[in-house]
């Protein structure tokens, strides 16, 4: 039939993605997504959150702070839902929180600190609630399912989830900064006087840690080198480290920079992997770096 021929159309086109995906979503959930990017604007329009401080996440003055953390979660769990549909309810919980915030344990748990969302447990329940939305409410995940897959509400929570994912990197970066600084036990480095390593790899798991969660999933992530969120993990506490430690640049200015780098990448993948792989390619030939694993040759039984 048509219908059926299509449908097979649509999955030649985008492997492993249904029929249903690949439709323009209805109508009734693009004007609803119009109207909230709307109403989103205005509302911080009207409460004098400008530009800088909503993509610094520094304005305490509204509610910016609740509206880009909880879009954040949003976001989240809709990108996690088709991974965890058939899952038991807690297991499903759980892979929803470790991709929230599974960098927000793991870096303050390296240089001995009580992890972020145990901290600001506002963090566990807006990840709870936004879960709960998009799994468990019948009518209402539906309809957030279809808002979710039009192009402005693309937009809008990919900027949410740019400028939380922003906090969560630099944040990091700067607890364990400081954490080495006041380190009283153990003697400090001979040859650093100020710590490199350590605000690297926890800025990193800032960006990317709930990747590496559980550890059953190895070193996955960085098995291939070019997964974007792995890229953009290590992109960004190094820019933002050598811009403000390196060159003097103001911490929110350089935490802004690699907002809009983020937000940037999240919107253009295409435009984005092109730059990234013409840039890793230069890399690779200069530094003789191996830019992909060799091929594993399985032995021959029959030999």
């Amino acid at each position: 039939s048509r219908v059926s021929s299509a449908s097979g159309i649509l999955g030649r086109l985008a492997p492993g993605r249904t029929s249903r995906e690949m439709a323009a979503p209805p109508a009734g959930a693009v004007v609803a997504s119009w109207l909230l990017a709307l109403a989103v604007a205005a509302y911080l329009y009207t409460r004098g959150t400008g530009l800088f401080a909503f993509l610094t996440l520094t304005d305490r003055t509204s509610w910016a702070w609740e509206i880009t953390a909880f879009g954040f979660f949003l976001k989240i769990a809709h990108d996690q839902k088709e991974k965890v549909a058939n899952f038991y309810w807690a297991k499903a919980l759980v892979c929803t929180g470790i991709a929230s915030f599974g960098g927000g344990f793991l870096a303050p748990l390296l240089v001995g600190h009580v992890p972020v969302p145990l901290m600001e447990e506002t963090f566990v329940w807006m990840c709870v609630l936004a879960w709960y939305v998009t799994h468990n409410l019948p009518v209402v995940s539906d309809a957030l399912g279809e808002l979710m897959r039009t192009d402005v509400s693309r937009v809008l929570f990919s900027v949410f989830f740019s400028v939380f994912r922003t906090q969560q990197i630099v944040g990091n970066l700067e607890l364990a900064a400081k954490a080495v600084a006041a380190e009283k036990l153990l003697p400090h480095s001979t040859y650093f006087p100020v710590s490199v390593a350590a605000p690297l790899v926890c800025g990193f798991f800032g960006g990317c840690g709930g990747m590496f969660l559980p550890m059953s999933n190895g070193l996955q992530p960085i098995e291939q080198g070019k997964n974007w969120p792995v890229r953009a993990a290590i992109i960004c506490p190094a820019a933002y480290f050598a811009a403000t430690r390196a060159f003097g640049c103001d911490p929110l200015s350089a935490k802004l920079g690699i907002c809009v780098f983020r937000i940037v990448g999240e919107n253009f993948p295409s435009s984005r992997d092109a730059a990234l792989d013409t840039a890793t390619s230069a890399l690779y030939k200069t530094t003789r770096l191996r830019d992909r694993p060799l091929p594993v040759v399985m032995p021959n039984k029959n030999m």
